[in-house]
């Protein structure tokens, strides 16, 4: 006596999407549906074979870089770089130049007042920089460019009363932009000195630092508005004042505890 067993196929109605309770007109698509599949793969090291589809067995997870992949040396290695400034600055673009340069301030006899250098320079290249810039800014007549082509670069500068602000930026850079960020500096130096001169920038050359700082950072321009500056810049002062008075008033009781 066998038995049987009656399996009877019924049509049961299929489940509900998550978005049957949307208008059909806000409602997934089928390529929406792929679309959304594909951004909830796993993220990580993956890379999609040439030739494969999209989805299925064409992602592939890569393994994680082992410690001795990772303290190789690059292929630029520092035997196989050349020699060139810009070259040094900018190579592989893992370090990019900066818009400036450096930032020279000459005096009409040739003395250096203020040096900021914002690419990587020697002590050797930076005296032959100045000697020669020196040499080249200073012969010039009254009625030439203030731009002057140097070693594939371009330097811009201007003179106020006795001093030439000088200031080296790449040869594809916006030379009036440059003309712009020095009288910047030269009107914000006027105004906390009170008609800065020379003699100022000698005496209270860490000023004349501490305001370069505020406008300019890795050589690209930090600071455009006058007020911000002079605020910091007498917010700075205050500090070193109260530094003076605390260092003052310490050396007054140690004095007094020792007598």
């Amino acid at each position: 006596m066998g038995f049987y067993l009656v399996v009877h196929q019924t049509n049961a109605p299929p489940a509900p999407s998550a978005d049957a309770h949307l208008p059909r007109s806000a409602r997934l698509g089928p390529k929406d549906r792929i679309f959304r599949a594909w951004w909830r793969l796993p993220l990580g090291g993956v890379q999609r074979r040439r030739g494969s589809p999209r989805l299925g067995g064409g992602v592939r997870r890569l393994p994680p870089p082992s410690l001795a992949s990772r303290l190789a040396p690059s292929p630029a290695s520092s035997t196989n770089r050349p020699t060139t400034l810009r070259s040094r600055s900018c190579y592989g673009g893992s370090c990019p130049s900066a818009m400036i340069n450096f930032v020279l301030l000459i005096s009409r006899q040739g003395k250096v007042r203020l040096t900021k250098w914002y690419s990587p320079y020697t002590q050797k290249e930076r005296t032959k920089v100045i000697r020669e810039l020196s040499g080249l800014i200073l012969t010039r007549g009254p009625k030439l460019c203030n731009f002057v082509e140097w070693r594939g670069y371009k330097v811009v500068y201007r003179r106020y009363a006795s001093l030439y602000f000088c200031m080296c930026i790449d040869a594809d850079d916006n030379e009036l932009e440059v003309l712009e960020i020095i009288h910047h500096f030269v009107e914000i130096l006027d105004r906390y000195f009170g008609s800065v001169c020379e003699l100022d920038l000698i005496f209270n050359f860490h000023k004349a630092y501490y305001i370069l700082d505020e406008i300019l950072i890795a050589g690209e321009l930090q600071e455009s508005s006058k007020k911000n500056v002079a605020r910091l810049i007498a917010a700075q002062d205050s500090l070193v004042e109260a530094a003076k008075e605390e260092a003052s008033s310490i050396s007054n009781i140690i004095a007094q505890a020792t007598k």
